[in-house]
């Protein structure tokens, strides 16, 4: 998870990591259906700012009196998520973060709000130009996802999984050329990207080339059982 610092933008080798570690972590949501909770960042403290403090077990205090908390560790993380963007508005980081923690909760719009705002204050940030990429496929806007993926891919060239991700928006309004050279690079750099081997029997399927595509979907099931 992102920290939030001093340094607003971070340097560039900094803002690739970050996005490499997204992309990576929206692998890891396709492929297992998953839902990871990032962690809070930190605070000054163990409370919130309102008197309230938590214990690990979602009970805590208010002013010394014990009290039971009804919120859920998901919505906790993200009370304490709005306090650091409320503190920092301008902080691209806590941005990013609270945009992940909502996408985790299935609240994408919210989350592309965020997204874009913070690539308003940093139109450079990787980082930030990959989550949003990532949230607007969440979200079925496949074309509005293009050109922050086609971007991610010019920065992000040795990534299968920036590849695979731009094949799918592709894909899905119908660029089925672009989308098949995608998914053929995805697996150029990853042989064992299933996902991605697969994805180009489907395109060849819809390109009438039924022979290439039984072809890809056996490579497919072979990656896959390795």
């Amino acid at each position: 998870m992102i920290k939030p610092g001093n340094d607003r933008h971070g340097s560039a080798r900094d803002r690739a990591r970050v996005a490499a570690e997204l992309l990576e972590e929206a692998r890891f949501l396709t492929d297992t259906g998953e839902t990871p909770i990032p962690m809070p960042p930190p605070s000054n403290g163990n409370g919130n700012g309102n008197g309230h403090h938590h214990d690990g077990n979602g009970n805590g205090t208010r002013n010394g009196h014990p009290v039971r908390s009804s919120l859920s560790d998901a919505d906790r993380i993200l009370a304490d998520l709005d306090g650091a963007v409320a503190a920092q508005p301008e902080n691209v980081p806590v941005l990013v973060d609270r945009a992940k923690q909502l996408g985790a909760m299935g609240r994408y719009s919210a989350a592309r709000a965020d997204l874009e705002r913070a690539l308003l204050l940093d139109p450079a940030n990787l980082a930030v130009r990959t989550a949003l990429g990532i949230v607007l496929l969440r979200k079925g806007l496949w074309a509005d996802a293009v050109p922050h993926l086609r971007e991610v891919v010019q920065e992000e060239s040795w990534s299968p999984t920036a590849w695979f991700y731009l094949g799918e928006a592709l894909n899905h309004i119908d660029d089925l050329e672009g989308a098949l050279a995608a998914y053929v690079r995805a697996a150029e750099l990853d042989p064992r990207h299933a996902k991605a081997l697969h994805a180009q029997g489907m395109v060849l399927d819809r390109l009438h080339r039924p022979e290439e595509a039984a072809l890809l979907y056996r490579r497919s099931r072979e990656a896959a059982a390795r």
